[in-house]
């Protein structure tokens, strides 16, 4: 009987039984590695995006709040009245069991060394209408005080108090972190409502420059509201902030201290990303 070969071709086809159960066990382990690491590239990306977010958002926040108070300190000790004296610039430093803003009595002058709570920034200028500019016809925030009848235009001193309101919570946000401001008049009463300037503050630190008087540009040093024997000889001020970023995630979670001016170091332990700035402020008003 004569045998018929059969063709190279079906023969190969045979041969070609698909890939081994070691061949698919390597294909999986290399996809897994593959896949840990596109993971890992990507996480690493989103936190690094995270933290310069972070940064950014307290960098900014630090930045608008030195802008704004370093405009409205310059404007401390203003007189409309050209040929009077200035006011004085600050007012005076608070007394033991004073009020605090916005409540009636509380435009004074507040020093705190410890990290629990901030200075408080009190400016003082005329009132006026006459000027020429609508600003110091204004309250801190901006808000027009000529249909306020117990204002005095040139006459009236106006004290701008600003302080830091801090949230104590747990929540992770820097949403309750803010600079308020107020207007008193000279009788120590509101002439319109708080505001709040800026989210994301947590810390607010002054000192004064005092010369030995009025007249006298040279500063001698820089010291504390309470360490002021007369705020009339104040010649500059230097101002320091902490902002924060929105959330706590910018970060990893460690301790850090922030040293503000003269105050007690500022601890936290979270994740929260931070900025310190500062600026000094020569008077244009002596």
């Amino acid at each position: 009987m004569i045998q018929r070969q059969r063709p190279l071709l079906s023969r190969g086809l045979q041969q070609q039984r698909g890939i081994t159960l070691v061949e698919l066990m390597i294909a999986g382990v290399l996809a897994l590695v593959i896949s840990y690491f596109a993971m890992s590239i990507m996480m690493t990306s989103s936190q690094t995006a995270s933290r310069s977010n972070g940064q950014a958002q307290a960098q900014e926040s630090g930045r608008f709040v030195l802008s704004w108070l370093h405009t409205e300190a310059r404007r401390a000790g203003y007189n409309s009245n050209i040929s009077a004296d200035r006011v004085q610039p600050f007012a005076s430093a608070c007394a033991a069991g004073s009020a605090m803003p916005p409540a009636v009595g509380g435009n004074c002058s507040f020093n705190s060394d410890d990290a629990a709570n901030s200075d408080r920034l009190a400016l003082q200028r005329t009132y006026s209408t006459s000027s020429g500019n609508a600003r110091d016809g204004q309250d801190c925030t901006g808000v027009d005080l000529s249909t306020n009848a117990a204002l005095t235009n040139d006459e009236t001193v106006l004290t701008d108090v600003y302080w830091v309101v801090r949230d104590n919570g747990n929540d992770g946000d820097a949403y309750d972190d803010v600079l308020r401001c107020v207007t008193y008049d000279d009788s120590g009463v509101i002439v319109a409502p708080a505001q709040t300037i800026a989210s994301g503050v947590e810390g607010l630190q002054i000192l004064y420059a005092e010369g030995s008087s009025s007249d006298n540009r040279a500063i001698t040093r820089y010291v504390r509201a309470s360490d002021i024997s007369d705020m009339s000889n104040v010649s500059a001020v230097r101002i320091s902030v902490l902002t924060r970023s929105w959330a706590e995630n910018a970060s990893g979670e460690e301790q850090r201290s922030y040293v503000l001016l003269d105050a007690a170091p500022y601890t936290f332990t979270d994740g929260v990303a931070r900025q310190i700035m500062t600026t000094t402020v020569a008077l244009a008003n002596f």
